[in-house]
């Protein structure tokens, strides 16, 4: 069953998410089981969105993006939900 990561980060600036691409790597980009991944600025800082096609998958993952945020300065704890529906952009509907 696929999932949805939210990663909130009230108070920090946006360019600790760069830092996590530079710390973390190729590895970071390489996810194959990643569907999406948006990043937004919010009032008060910044939240990252993933879409992943498991729960398991994104597990594997916590391996790789904990210590690449933790070398940002991020402290990342997501809340992770089942996804209930997904259209693409040719409008079909998954999930």
């Amino acid at each position: 069953m696929a999932i949805v990561a939210v990663f909130e980060f009230p108070g920090e600036s946006v360019d600790k998410y760069e830092k996590v691409f530079a710390a973390g790597g190729a590895p970071v980009l390489d996810q194959p089981n990643r569907l999406h991944h948006v990043c937004y600025r919010t009032d008060s800082g910044f939240t990252v969105v993933d879409v992943w096609t498991d729960e398991q998958s994104f597990a594997a993952f916590g391996e790789i993006i904990g210590p690449a945020t933790q070398k940002a300065g991020l402290d990342a704890k997501p809340a992770v939900y089942a996804v209930q529906g997904l259209v693409t952009q040719d409008g079909e509907r998954r999930i």
